[in-house]
């Protein structure tokens, strides 16, 4: 099962973000498709254990795809797809 960027995510809606660079350790700016800004959110694997990477380069640039979950059933055991972000989200 492919998922967006490589990551799912924990909803944790702090602030808004342009970048990972804006969001706290642990945390990525995740974006709605075709915008360029975002929230920050918890990485978490699929198992729901949070993630510590290092901020994506790329992540300065608008998300220009809608390759992200259409359904829950896109998602693992214990997460949603947000449908306006596209990600599957810890319930």
């Amino acid at each position: 099962m492919r998922y967006i960027m490589g990551f799912i995510f924990a909803m944790v809606m702090a602030y808004g973000c342009v970048s990972d660079f804006d969001c706290g350790f642990g945390e990525v700016c995740v974006k709605k498709p075709y915008t360029s800004n975002g929230v920050c959110m918890k990485e978490v694997d699929e198992y729901g254990v949070q993630q510590f990477n290092s901020p994506r380069l790329d992540s300065v640039m608008p998300r220009m795809n809608d390759d992200g979950c259409d359904f829950d059933t896109d998602c693992p055991i214990g997460f949603r797809c947000d449908n306006n972000y596209k990600v599957c989200v810890k319930r």
